[in-house]
């Protein structure tokens, strides 16, 4: 069993669908093999920072422009978590994001990736999938007021509702009165927080957004009150290993903190990220916190179950 609980939709785009689609636009060279589009694509090396990462999504936003292309890309995602051996996948996505470029409303941006995702669902009944709602914080309060209000609207076609994007300009707080009607509404609520930030942000996340799970939440480990209290309150971390290296959340993989969070009885699960830019699977992720992280294969079942346990599935 494969459980993931962080995965963007949005940047999950297989590379050669990315490439067949960005050439169709005029954004990428005829000429350009997929090979050479692989190499400058995936991140091989950690860049200066989160924002810099970041960045590098433009291209996907630009491609993501019609509702059959958002059909495409969710069924594709769906097949290539059945191929790795995925059970069980929680996907995201940022309708504000996505149509930053392509100027879609948000009901077709749901409606595309749910069609896709029902498409896989129907070919591929062996899993279970959900999709997440994110507002992005880089858009500022008035942008996840109206994402909050679409989530609502539409509840019952999510699984969640996630804030995610620049957390040292856009910390938590002044989100507080966006989440007040979701959390009363008793909507289930994952942050993004603690991943460029201290810990700071990750409390804020639980008590003024409701979160009942972080992304990420690799400043945890500095705060030991923060640990006992996610430990004791069952909140669930989501780290994504390859992801926190390439974004400088962390120097290396030997100073990850996954191990010594876990071993504090802190609930975390193993993700992917953004397979798309990042280039990797969940068995991938597996193996890197197995062979560099130094986890063990009790390790790696108490993840499987933290996450099995902490779904909104």
């Amino acid at each position: 069993m494969q459980v993931e609980l962080h995965r963007h939709l949005d940047v999950s785009l297989r590379t050669e669908t990315l490439l067949e689609l960005a050439q169709a636009r005029g954004l990428e060279t005829q000429g350009t093999s997929l090979s050479n589009f692989r190499q400058k694509l995936i991140l091989r090396k950690p860049l200066a920072d989160l924002s810099s990462v970041l960045a590098q999504f433009t291209l996907f936003q630009k491609v993501l422009d019609r509702p059959e292309v958002l059909r495409r890309v969710a069924f594709e995602a769906l097949e290539d978590c059945v191929r790795e051996g995925t059970t069980h996948v929680e996907f995201r996505f940022s309708p504000g994001w996505v149509a930053e470029h392509s100027q879609l409303s948000f009901a077709d941006i749901l409606f595309g990736f749910e069609e896709g995702l029902k498409d896989g669902l129907k070919k591929y009944p062996v899993i279970r999938a959900g999709l997440i709602c994110i507002a992005s914080r880089d858009y500022g309060v008035d942008e996840a007021d109206r994402t909050i209000e679409f989530f609502l609207k539409n509840k019952t076609r999510f699984i969640g509702l996630d804030l995610a994007g620049n957390e040292t300009a856009y910390p938590c707080r002044i989100f507080e009165n966006s989440f007040k009607k979701a959390i009363a509404e008793n909507s289930k609520i994952t942050i993004h927080a603690g991943e460029a930030s201290g810990p700071e942000n990750i409390w804020e996340a639980i008590e003024l957004l409701g979160a009942r799970r972080i992304g990420h939440g690799i400043s945890s480990v500095r705060d030991p009150r923060l640990l006992e209290y996610l430990r004791e309150k069952n909140i669930c971390l989501e780290m994504c290993p390859t992801s926190n290296w390439l974004t400088q959340c962390v120097t290396s993989f030997e100073q990850h903190p996954l191990k010594k969070v876990l071993d504090q009885g802190v609930p975390v699960s193993i993700n992917t990220d953004d397979p798309g830019i990042f280039g990797v699977t969940l068995p991938h992720e597996i193996e890197t916190a197995r062979t560099k992280m130094g986890l063990s294969e009790a390790d790696v079942e108490k993840c499987t179950d933290f996450a099995l346990q902490a779904t909104f599935l």
